[in-house]
């Protein structure tokens, strides 16, 4: 593999840094620019980087992670944390997941490396990749449930990795600390390519937009310890990361629960701490209720024995819109 130029933060001493990166010019005759925060500590140390706001309308992350590197004291840090703040500028200035551009693949998610003469989301991810991923020895890709209330509290790991790799990601995912963790695939997402090249990197789903005060704070807490454990198995902070048990589950242990029929859906499973319930065959997690006619015009059940890792609260939904997920028991085991 060729190395790399040197990125322009290298030679950053210790303490804190932010820059922005242009990536191109819009037609409102502002630049579109990538935001970084670059934290380095007095002792060497791996490079640690974090993304978020790789979708626009999934920014539960940012509290906590502000919260997280404002507190870190650079005295005590080994290394340093690279962080992009929002990944995609456009799509959350639109509130939305995906880039509004006119053509082309526009799911940040889905196009890295990127396209430095590609479309303006593969130019995005370009950038990203040549200041950022091509300089790290780990990254986390921060991501949470969009608009709709969602509840989830897992991080992703990549399915199709060599052994060696697969036991990193699954360590540096564990460290999180999260209910579950799930072996995934997410081909064209910055992890997936950052495992292309050998670096462990994993996504953390965490709650969702709009969330109440009481699953905010929790998934707050969740996503500081989680990133304080990551750093702690990383070796940049003292100590070690809280022993947990997680439930681990594949892709042909997942099973979402999508109704057929859009309207208002009744939640029988809206908080935070219902996640990793078993729930048994047959048991009712929700209704659609007609808009128009207030009937009652589907129930959405579990099709079999399963640990709920997502769910959402009451509001309306789409046809086929996941409502709830389960990770089949029968297919699902707890880590020692």
């Amino acid at each position: 593999m060729k190395s790399e130029p040197a990125p322009s933060w290298a030679n950053e001493k210790q303490g804190r840094f932010f820059t922005r990166i242009d990536v191109t010019t819009m037609l409102n005759g502002a630049v579109l620019a990538v935001p970084l925060h670059v934290i380095t500590g007095r002792a060497p140390g791996p490079t640690f980087g974090i993304i978020t706001n790789t979708h626009g309308d999934e920014f539960l992350a940012t509290i906590a992670i502000r919260e997280f590197v404002n507190a870190l004291d650079t005295a005590r840090l080994r290394g340093r944390v690279v962080l992009v703040s929002v990944a995609n500028p456009m799509a959350t200035a639109g509130f939305g997941r995906q880039t509004p551009e006119q053509h082309g693949r526009t799911d940040l998610h889905e196009v890295y490396p990127g396209n430095a003469r590609g479309n303006t989301t593969q130019m995005i991810a370009a950038t990203i990749a040549a200041n950022v991923l091509h300089h790290v020895d780990a990254l986390i890709d921060f991501h949470s449930g969009g608009s709709g209330g969602r509840l989830q509290a897992r991080v992703d790991y990549n399915a199709r990795t060599d052994d060696e790799l697969k036991r990193k990601n699954l360590a540096l995912a564990r460290a999180f600390g999260a209910t579950f963790v799930h072996e995934n695939e997410f081909a064209g997402s910055a992890a997936h390519y950052l495992n292309s090249r050998g670096v462990p990197a994993v996504n953390p789903e965490v709650g969702g937009a709009w969330l109440g005060p009481h699953a905010t704070n929790y998934y707050t807490v969740m996503m500081v310890n989680g990133l304080k454990g990551m750093m702690q198995h990383l070796g940049m902070l003292e100590g070690s990361p809280e022993p947990r048990s997680p439930l681990h589950f594949d892709l042909k242990a997942r099973r979402e629960i999508r109704p057929k029929n859009s309207g208002y859906l009744v939640s029988r499973f809206e908080r935070p701490e219902d996640l990793g319930q078993l729930i048994k065959d047959g048991t009712k997690l929700g209704e659609v209720i007609d808009l128009y006619t207030y009937q009652v015009i589907e129930e959405l059940v579990a099709p079999h024995d399963g640990y709920l890792f997502f769910s959402r609260y009451s509001g309306m939904v789409g046809g086929g819109t996941q409502a709830f997920a389960l990770a089949e028991a029968a297919a699902t085991r707890r880590l020692d």
